[in-house]
């Protein structure tokens, strides 16, 4: 399944090549906004410094979120084989301001929790000796790693199942711990998104890749789920033995085959 997902994520990604970087760019606008925000909060001084450093990074998040998820609705149009639209996306962009503010203001207070918290605990285990600081470190630290990787499965969640926030989040980390190894599979892919994109300066693939990637990824778990929903009552050695030849077959049937030559010259081969 990894596979076929691999190569229907590219091909998706580069079969809306200029729908990509033009969401790219209000991705970037808001990036940049959001840097600048920081910096100038940087130079504040006195009580308000670490207020003003944390109301910029919290407000930056909500920047980044809402574009990201105005962006949702157009990976799901991708992921199912249709054709974005840039009417949806501008549409969205409003639509999405609530959302993304409460996934922003999450991942602020994460940032913000990541940034006090660890160093604190790690600061009064050094001192203390005690090892009850460390316990608390280290949990804090494992639920920030998993939290990380569970909140790829967010913005997909939302635009595929269209749950409220806490659900999504309550979703989120379910398929985590349900699909460990696609989870960090995914990770790894998303990596590779992100060396392209400080290659491409986040031109392509970008935040918008990004999103059709973990949207592409949730649409494939859901013939899962679906499957299971209809087999209820299996044992747990037979709920990993999923059929993804059989579940897959018509998406790689309308994906088709894709050659080298007709990735980057498709009108030659018709």
């Amino acid at each position: 399944m990894f596979r076929f997902f691999f190569k229907k994520n590219i091909c998706d990604v580069w079969d809306n090549l200029f729908y990509v970087v033009v969401c790219n760019f209000f991705s970037l606008l808001a990036l940049f906004a959001s840097v600048f925000l920081f910096l100038f909060s940087l130079n504040s001084s006195g009580r308000i410094a670490s207020l003003s450093v944390a109301a910029s990074v919290i407000l930056g998040c909500v920047l980044v979120c809402t574009v990201g998820f105005a962006a949702g609705k157009n990976a799901a149009a991708v992921a199912d084989f249709r054709i974005p639209r840039y009417r949806d996306f501008f549409e969205e962009l409003f639509r999405s301001l609530k959302p993304g503010a409460l996934f922003g203001l999450f991942l602020g207070g994460l940032a913000c929790v990541a940034y006090v918290s660890v160093p604190f605990y790690f600061k009064m285990w050094k001192s203390t000796g005690s090892y009850v600081w460390f316990v608390f470190m280290v949990l804090i630290f494992w639920f920030l790693v998993t939290t990380f990787f569970a909140l790829q499965w967010f913005l997909p969640v939302r635009s595929l199942l269209n749950n409220g926030f806490k659900k999504c989040l309550k979703k989120s980390y379910i398929i985590f711990f349900d699909n460990i190894g696609f989870t960090f599979a995914l990770s790894f892919v998303n990596f590779l998104n992100l060396l392209l994109s400080i290659f491409t300066l986040g031109i392509f693939p970008g935040m918008t890749g990004v999103v059709i990637t973990n949207t592409n990824a949730m649409r494939l778990l859901l013939y899962k789920y679906d499957w299971l929903e209809v087999n209820p009552g299996l044992s747990a050695a037979e709920r990993r033995k999923v059929p993804w030849s059989a579940l897959i077959a018509r998406d790689k049937k309308t994906l088709g085959a894709r050659t080298i030559k007709g990735f980057f010259f498709p009108w030659k081969e018709k």
